[in-house]
């Protein structure tokens, strides 16, 4: 170390500094009262003499000479530092301190330092490959002056290194603008890599390029071939290396003296592929369109939110079926990254046909990485069963119902080989092949049913059919009325209507038929609706005997008609004995007049005597009269008392009829 004191002034004249490119930071008379450098030169060991600007171009030792002047206050200069680093993978800092003792820069003081440009250093994890600390090409020496004050006072010169180091290029890694959005894409390997590098002579030849890592994992260094033209190929087994993105690859270049270049980072991503799940059922009778597939990476190529890292993604899936391409289709856009769990596939336009059939899913991803399944599919129809009895009509409540189906599948294999058959979900029969599917049921509550036919296929494929019912309530009608009537008065009948259950049928229309003595005939003689008891209440004039019956219809989807038993209902004439003759003299002649409503002239009427015994002995006949009355004569032959009515014989239309019985005494 030399400390001869010169004057800036004249040092800067002597190396034409500013062809040098040195960094003036400030000079002795800056007002902050701190140390200024300037560096004087850099000379190389290789400079030829005479040489055009020397120090531009630095080969193995860079000497710098530099001059460092003390500020004329604040503190003293206690060391000067002089670098020169590099910037490529595995490489790092050539520099020299120098101490200074108190005094030596006072004012200034003119030192120098020889930094090694070609030094190297074992390649962390490959210490077998001695890469250089600084690279060859465009750099800067830098000089920095410490004092006690926290600050640094410093000073850069550009130079050039080249110390014939070879160099290389990965023509296959993408720019720096692929290394966006935390998404880096870098060389894809799956079972082997393929590496291709362009090695550029840096004046000492090119020997060999080697691929290694410095991660155990990976292979050891591999040689890469000599292409011509600069360009060296190989492969990398890495069937072994686990799937994820590797940063600790690197392709090296040596010269013919065995040194090497600086390595080049050869971000790798092995990508193995990734395990695909049809979501298909092994029997089914119509193949969806669209088949859903789950898919799974290795966790370190598939992170999701909220790293959402997926460095390889699905993009395309080939679904062959029996081995020849049914369908291709792109990665819909809602499989996206950052959801890497399910894809959906297409399988076209067409029915898959019936029957047996493999189905093969290629799914690639953006590496070109495969995940592929195949899974066996047996295409069948569904069995269809038809309802051929049952349902015709609806059932009455607390009546047996039966029920029967018969079963078709359009692939003619397909059969129903068992059979449920249910009720509301409770089960009425049970079956299997190859009985055809029927039941019987009590229909006991009105209202709306379902029945459903489950049959199960040979292939254990499952079909239901359903059939709604509804059960109409049964109805009950009564009729009540008097059995006796006189002509031409009122007569009540009353009908009550309930159906099942008990439950009285309000609303219900009800007819009031008749049916006269003597004729097959009904003829419906009045109409009224049931109160909110079931009740209708009918009122007639007794006209002539005959008999009734209430007749309840039926009302749409709720109960069914029902008929009364009949009630019978005679009607008597009335015969009226105007003031008879109770006390008579026997022998002598008595007359009795007798009218009879209704009548019909010519009718023949009898007077009729009770006997002791309570009997009535049919006495003599008179006939009616045009006006309805007619007369007798009765002569009582001997003494006593005894009893007398008019009667009316029966006929089509009237019962038989008498008139009040009266008293007689005969003295």
């Amino acid at each position: 170390m030399a400390r001869p004191v010169r004057s800036i002034a004249a040092l800067a004249g002597s190396v034409g500094l500013a062809a040098l490119g040195v960094a003036l930071p400030g000079s002795a008379d800056a007002a902050d009262a701190t140390p200024a450098v300037t560096i004087d030169s850099v000379t190389s060991d290789h400079d030829a003499p005479g040489a055009e600007n020397p120090g531009r171009t630095v080969t193995g030792t860079a000497d710098v000479t530099f001059t460092v002047h003390a500020a004329d206050s604040g503190p003293e200069p206690y060391a000067a530092v002089v670098s020169v680093s590099g910037y490529g993978a595995g490489t790092g800092e050539v520099s020299r301190r120098i101490d200074l003792a108190p005094g030596d820069c006072l004012p200034s003081c003119t030192l120098h330092a020889a930094l090694d440009t070609a030094a190297t250093k074992p390649f962390p994890g490959a210490e077998s490959i001695a890469a250089p600390l600084v690279q060859d090409g465009a750099n800067d020496i830098r000089v920095e002056v410490l004092t006690a004050r926290p600050s640094i006072t410093a000073a850069t010169a550009d130079i050039t290194v080249d110390n014939h180091r070879p160099t290389v290029t990965l023509p296959d890694l993408p720019g720096d603008d692929a290394w966006t959005d935390s998404k880096p894409v870098g060389l894809t390997a799956d079972r082997e890599l393929k590496v291709r590098a362009v090695a550029q002579d840096g004046g000492g030849g090119v020997s060999h390029v080697e691929f290694f890592s410095d991660h155990p994992a990976w292979p050891a260094p591999t040689d890469l071939t000599d292409e011509g033209d600069g360009t060296w190929t190989g492969a990398v087994d890495t069937s072994k290396i686990y799937s994820t993105l590797w940063t600790s690859q690197y392709v090296v270049a040596f010269d013919e003296e065995g040194r090497a270049g600086v390595p080049v980072r050869a971000a790798v991503l092995v990508d193995h592929g990734f395990t695909v799940t049809p979501v298909v059922d092994p029997v089914t009778h119509s193949l969806p369109s669209v088949v859903t597939l789950n898919y799974k990476y290795p966790g370190s190529l598939a992170q999701p939110f909220p790293r959402n890292l997926n460095y390889a993604y699905p993009v395309s899936t080939r679904v062959l079926l029996d081995d020849q391409l049914l369908a291709t289709s792109r990665v819909a856009d809602f499989t996206y990254e950052g959801y890497p769990d399910r894809l959906y596939a297409s399988l076209g336009d067409n029915a898959v046909p019936y029957g047996k059939h493999t189905l093969t899913f290629d799914v690639t991803d953006n590496r070109g990485a495969h995940g592929t399944a195949r899974t066996s599919v047996n295409v069948v129809s569904g069995v269809d069963a038809s309802w051929v009895s049952g349902f015709g009509e609806f059932p009455v409540a607390g009546k047996t119902w039966k029920v029967e189906a018969t079963t078709t599948a359009d692939d003619g294999v397909s059969r129903a080989q068992t059979w449920t058959m249910t009720v509301d979900g409770k089960t009425i029969s049970t079956g299997s092949y190859p009985a055809r599917p029927s039941g019987t049921w009590k229909a006991d509550t009105p209202g709306l049913h379902e029945f459903a036919l489950t049959t199960v296929s040979q292939f254990g494929d499952t079909s239901v059919t359903t059939q709604p019912l509804r059960v109409l309530a049964a109805t009950t009608t009564k009729l009540g009325g008097p059995a006796l009537t006189t002509y031409g008065a009122k007569q009540a009948l009353t009908a009550t209507v309930t159906q099942t259950g008990g439950k009285p049928a309000a609303g219900a229309a009800v007819s009031l038929q008749f049916r006269p003595q003597g004729s097959t005939t009904w003829s419906t003689v009045a109409k009224a609706a049931t109160d909110s008891r079931g009740t209708a209440h009918f009122t007639t004039t007794a006209k002539r005997s005959g008999t009734w019956r209430a007749v309840t219809a039926a009302k749409n989807l709720t109960w069914t008609t029902s008929t009364s038993a009949t009630v019978t209902g005679k009607v008597k004439a009335t015969l009226t004995v105007k003031s008879p003759t109770t006390a008579v003299h026997h022998g002598k002649t008595v007359t009795y007049h007798v009218t009879s409503t209704p009548y019909v002239a010519g009718t023949k009427i009898y007077l009729q005597v009770r006997e002791i015994d309570g009997t009535w002995t049919t006495g003599p006949a008179a006939k009616l009269n045009a006006d309805g009355t007619a007369v007798f004569t009765q002569t009582f032959p001997r003494v006593g008392t005894g009893s007398l009515r008019v009667y009316r014989p029966a006929g089509t239309t009237l019962t038989a009829s008498y008139s009040t019985a009266w008293t007689v005494h005969v003295s």
